[in-house]
């Protein structure tokens, strides 16, 4: 008779799953950062392909300045919506009334005197004085021109750096990935076959140690004919290496 099955709080596996999701999320990042790097992420045909691990971030960059941009502006239209206007105010007067004074009173209570004598005297048959010269404003020196801004270096070839290793030993010729981009497949020299089984065995397993950290899940060696010389174990892990070579 089965026993039952053991209690196991439900918390506990949410943070299991929760942990699961994490993975995979950091695992996703950093194949689109990868693929990024080697530029095989869509982009307009327009863009440079020299540029082309640019696209992506200056887009993120122009998308979130836009968000905040609209934020801003949300932000202001909403405060200068609820701020009520000011009213004006007069200072009170004894009695507690406020006097109000209309256009047409305010000529009259200016004193006679004051009115005549408000205007300047100017005789009528000279002529209205002369402006006065601007001063001239000194010329500011022009700033020398900026000198041109250096040619941005293309970022390096990861399959290239791994082909020029010096542990390499000149092995390697060639390196392609694989349209699932997950695969990678390195073209070795015929002298590969002429080396030790030992040495054969350790060879593969350090190059397949190379492709994981470049993030590759699989690893295929093939001669210059494009025949299979050692894939990856499917089950478990390391290399196996064919002892004598079949078409792929």
């Amino acid at each position: 008779m089965p026993l039952p099955a053991p209690y196991r709080n439900p918390w506990r596996n949410l943070a299991d799953d929760l942990r699961a999701v994490a993975a995979d999320l950091r695992l996703r990042l950093q194949e689109l950062w990868r693929r990024n790097g080697q530029g095989t992420l869509w982009r307009p045909s327009w863009w440079p392909g020299d540029l082309a691990p640019l696209f992506w971030p200056l887009l993120l960059v122009l998308a979130l300045a836009l968000v905040g941009a609209a934020s801003a502006g949300a932000f202001v239209a909403l405060r200068h919506r609820h701020t009520p206007p000011a009213e004006p105010t007069a200072a009170p007067v004894a009695g507690g009334a406020v006097p109000t004074v209309e256009p047409e009173d305010e000529a009259e209570l200016v004193p006679e005197g004051e009115a005549q004598t408000s205007a300047p005297l100017v005789p009528p048959d000279l002529p209205p004085p002369a402006p006065a010269p601007a001063p001239e404003e000194p010329v500011a020196d022009e700033p020398p021109a900026a000198e041109a801004a250096p040619a941005e270096q293309p970022p390096p070839d990861p399959l290239a750096e791994l082909l020029q290793r010096p542990e390499a030993d000149g092995l390697l010729l060639a390196a392609r990935v694989l349209p699932d981009q997950l695969s990678l497949v390195l073209e070795v020299s015929p002298r590969f076959q002429r080396l030790a089984a030992p040495e054969r065995q350790r060879r593969a397993e350090q190059w397949l140690q190379w492709a994981q950290d470049l993030g590759y899940d699989h690893l295929e060696l093939r001669d210059p004919g494009a025949v299979l010389l050692a894939r990856d174990a499917l089950v478990g892990g390391g290399m196996i290496v064919l002892t004598s070579p079949s078409g792929s």
